[in-house]
């Protein structure tokens, strides 16, 4: 069952009718979500499918979406479904939202929203996987149509997508 979670840049998510904001305590999250998974200064949930960062302070900084296409999980921004629809058009979106500066620096792989303090992720672009075909070829083991597939799909959607407090990337 797909669970669709509100993203309000800047402000927080709504994840099953719960509102969690950004810089509340981590004993807000605790009692909405329940106890979590923990490592370091991070709460994992729905089977590590998304993520809280706490600050020194124990305030709520960073949400990420850690599952990608084919999580449980699908966070919902400006009427889209980052995950669910093509990492170029998710890029134009949110960069029409922004109204500002965006840290490309990464060139296709992650950007960085400064203004609304949204990032992106994909672990490849469509560049790479054409390359990593070629190489398979001249290996002499190349990619089943089913494994060339599966890596195009990974790199024409996002891996991950995070929302922070204000200035969380710059």
């Amino acid at each position: 069952m797909i669970v669709k979670v509100q993203v309000k840049p800047l402000e927080g998510i709504v994840l099953n009718g719960e509102e969690i904001s950004l810089n509340c305590s981590r004993e807000a999250v605790e009692e909405i979500l329940g106890r979590p998974e923990q490592w370091k200064n991070s709460y994992y949930y729905y089977n590590n499918e998304l993520r809280f960062d706490f600050n020194n302070n124990n305030e709520l900084e960073f949400i990420e979406f850690l599952a990608g296409h084919d999580s449980r999980l699908q966070p919902e921004i400006y009427g889209i479904c980052p995950f669910l629809v093509a990492a170029d058009e998710v890029y134009t979106i949110l960069s029409e939202h922004n109204n500002g500066e965006i840290d490309d620096s990464e060139n296709g792989y992650s950007y960085g929203f400064l203004e609304t303090s949204i990032g992106i992720f994909r672990q490849n672009i469509p560049e790479d996987i054409i390359e990593m075909e070629q190489e398979a070829k001249e290996s002499g083991e190349p990619l089943t149509r089913e494994e060339y597939e599966d890596e195009m799909k990974k790199a024409n959607y996002w891996a991950t997508f995070g929302l922070g407090v204000e200035g969380y990337y710059k």
